[in-house]
């Protein structure tokens, strides 16, 4: 018996990295599926890896007309929707005062209006069925600073702060809102702000860098998939006491820094 038996579930940004993940997980545990992107062709294909329990729409976040009908797709063909995984986003890096005020709009339409849009569309339903889970794919750039990303950064702030005000208004129709917060996406939405847009697939991330040393080999994938059963632990029953929470999956990073010559283990 899966996890997400009968459950239907909408992610978001599934044509790639962590949405494809989290997209493959969800269906392992038995959950039926509405995967939305931008990118079709690829979004497609993961749908149709997956199954007669996944439909694909093309949607894209900023769009209320889109949403729309994203969660009648759900209610048509799987009868309603019971989770919600805003997990679509974009990336900028770029220095602060060269970032245009079109730029930063452009990620506060896809990173932060998009999850607003999303949960706002699903609540009715979710009302109606006397409860569900929103899980919002947050960062840990949302906890932390780091240079060149004032504008990311600051829209995952906001949706930690989204997270944490509709828990406070939707737990009274037994819906459930949490974020998380990874260290470790899809590596090459960092490419194209590098020269010669390297492929970054093969590069660890920083989750490996800081204070938890895995011994263990690092499979391809395994990082994202961390992700993914984080957010499956939110979607399931196990977490019904979680509400408004930071749920951070960094192997340490944001917890301090380890100082050299202070006496420790």
């Amino acid at each position: 018996m899966g996890r997400l038996d009968g459950r239907t579930a909408i992610i978001t940004g599934t044509a790639q990295g962590t949405g494809e993940t989290l997209a493959r997980v969800f269906a392992e545990e038995g959950a039926r599926l509405v995967l939305g992107d931008v990118q079709e062709e690829r979004g497609r294909a993961v749908a149709k890896e997956i199954g007669d329990e996944a439909a694909f729409v093309r949607l894209d976040v900023s769009s209320e007309a889109d949403w729309k009908r994203t969660v009648a797709t759900a209610v048509d063909r799987f009868g309603g929707v019971d989770v919600l995984v805003n997990n679509a986003a974009i990336l900028l890096l770029k220095p602060f005062d060269e970032i245009s005020s079109e730029e930063f709009l452009r990620i506060v339409q896809v990173n932060q209006l998009g999850p607003f849009l999303g949960m706002q569309a699903v609540f009715p339903i979710m009302k109606e069925r006397d409860g569900g889970s929103i899980i919002n794919i947050a960062s840990t750039d949302g906890i932390k600073g780091m240079n060149g990303v004032a504008a990311y950064a600051s829209s995952k702030w906001a949706v930690r702060g989204l997270t944490k005000s509709a828990a406070i208004e939707l737990g009274r129709y037994a819906i459930r809102v949490n974020a998380v917060c990874p260290e470790a996406g899809n590596p090459n939405m960092s490419a194209p702000f590098f020269p010669g847009n390297p492929d970054l697939t093969d590069v660890p991330h920083q989750m490996m860098q800081k204070i938890l040393k895995d011994p263990k080999p690092v499979v391809p994938g395994s990082r994202l998939r961390d992700v993914a059963n984080m957010a499956l632990f939110l979607a399931s029953d196990e977490s019904r006491s979680c509400t408004g929470g930071d749920f951070v999956v960094d192997a340490g990073l944001t917890v301090g820094w380890y100082q050299d010559g202070v006496p420790s283990a």
